[in-house]
């Protein structure tokens, strides 16, 4: 039960740009569907989601008129819990930190990104800057988590008895899949360290342009459509648009406020390359900005260190050394390392192309041969591996466990609903 809530309390930026943004072929009838306290649903923001949980526009328009009155009654039942539970986080006063938005923020931009193929791509289907985009979404964002946030809390203390469990798999245990093939990986990435070789030229590239710029042989914006390596301004003429002070880079940023506007920085280097900025404008903490990129390129022997310092590791982790350990010490991916660099569970047919390649033939606990992606080096070790076979109690003890746990909370969830909905003002219009 409400698999759509759950993803969208979670993952709700990915929609909510969407039902925001998106276009589509018909103009959209702007109504109020409900009203949930001193919140509204509209009439187009349902029929976003409806044309999402459809898989497209024509698939919609394919449905009966009994399909969609069900779809409409259902995800409007969703949406609405949404707002009761966003009415409940706000009577508790609940806060989500700043940095924990800003970094749910750019993960879910970055998805956003990669699913429109790029930020150019995704800049020119909504039809806005990237750092416009960035800011629409960011109550979203807030929203999401919020809502998270309180439902966790609800549900925190929730736990399941052995008997809870054996009762669980007596009840459904004849309509359990099969387990299919699966493969749980984890990975130390290591980015190359920049040489000041790399930097250097990246630098020169920046002072040869800001030098054609200020000698009047060529505008700011020709430059970084000629020039900018970022592929989501460069077309714009390297235009970031209006931003408030802490959306961007600190060194970008620090580099930026000390600008008078329409004059033109020093190369500025960043985690991102190397700047040439030109403020436009600026109103109290926000700024207007265009940059031209100059993205630093590693050089082969940036590359050879870094070869040399995984072949260590690796031959480290196959003599014994803890992987676990070593991947809190090197690894540059922040997000895994704490974990030993667990990427978790994929079907062998998920993994990304260059990873499946190097781990397809591998046991449980072999370690693959480091491979490059545009990202740096990875090792990869093969944590687990399963295969395709009837679910057993036990052997999946604690699959099932966690199976049950998931459908106390779910019967607890939609109980204390209600209840919330007893107590808010709804009307479905």
């Amino acid at each position: 039960m409400h698999r759509l809530f759950r993803w969208i309390a979670v993952l709700c930026a990915a929609l909510a740009v969407a039902g925001v943004f998106g276009q589509t072929k018909e103009k959209m009838i702007d109504r109020i569907s409900a009203v949930v306290d001193n919140e509204i649903i509209l009439e187009s923001e349902l029929l976003q989601y409806m044309q999402f949980n459809a898989g497209s526009q024509a698939a919609l328009e394919a449905m009966t008129a009994a399909q969609l009155d069900s779809m409409k009654k259902y995800i409007l039942d969703e949406l609405i819990a949404q707002k009761v539970l966003l009415a409940k986080a706000r009577a508790d006063t609940i806060v989500i930190e700043t940095r924990v938005v800003d970094n749910e923020l750019d993960a879910r931009m970055k998805t956003l990104s990669d699913q429109a193929g790029g930020q150019d791509k995704l800049e020119k289907y909504y039809g806005m800057p990237f750092t416009k985009l960035k800011r629409q979404f960011r109550p979203m964002v807030e929203d999401g988590l919020l809502i998270e946030r309180v439902r966790q809390e609800k549900l925190k203390d929730v736990k399941v008895t052995p008997g809870d469990v054996q009762r669980f798999w007596e009840m459904y245990k004849d309509s359990m899949p099969k387990l299919k093939d699966g493969v749980r990986i984890a990975h130390i990435l290591l980015q190359d360290t920049l040489s000041d070789q790399s930097k250097d030229e990246a630098i020169r590239k920046a002072d040869s342009a800001r030098a054609q710029i200020l000698s009047g042989r060529m505008t700011f914006e020709d430059c970084a459509k000629r020039f900018s390596d970022d592929m989501g301004t460069a077309s714009q003429g390297g235009e970031l648009g209006k931003t408030n002070r802490g959306e961007l880079v600190p060194e970008y940023e620090a580099a930026a406020y000390l600008l008078k506007p329409g004059e033109i920085s020093q190369p500025v280097l960043s985690p991102f390359g190397v700047h040439v900025i030109r403020l436009d404008e600026r109103q109290g903490e926000k700024i207007t900005t265009h940059h031209i990129l100059f993205k630093v390129v590693p050089t082969a022997a940036d590359q050879a260190r870094t070869q040399a310092i995984a072949d260590s590791i690796i031959q480290a982790a196959r003599a014994g050394a803890d992987y676990a350990d070593l991947a809190v010490k090197y690894s540059t991916d922040l997000k895994t390392a704490g974990k030993g660099g667990d990427l978790g569970w994929f079907a062998p047919i998920d993994l990304p192309v260059d990873f499946k390649a190097a781990v397809d033939t591998l046991k449980k606990d072999d370690i693959a041969a480091p491979i490059r992606t545009r990202f740096g080096v990875h090792i990869l070790k093969v944590v687990d591996r399963m295969y395709a076979r009837p679910i057993s109690f036990t052997e999946d003890y604690d699959r099932i466990s966690a199976m049950a746990l998931t459908k106390k909370k779910d019967e607890i969830y939609s109980k204390w609903i209600d209840e919330l909905s007893a107590q808010t003002y709804i009307e479905r219009k």
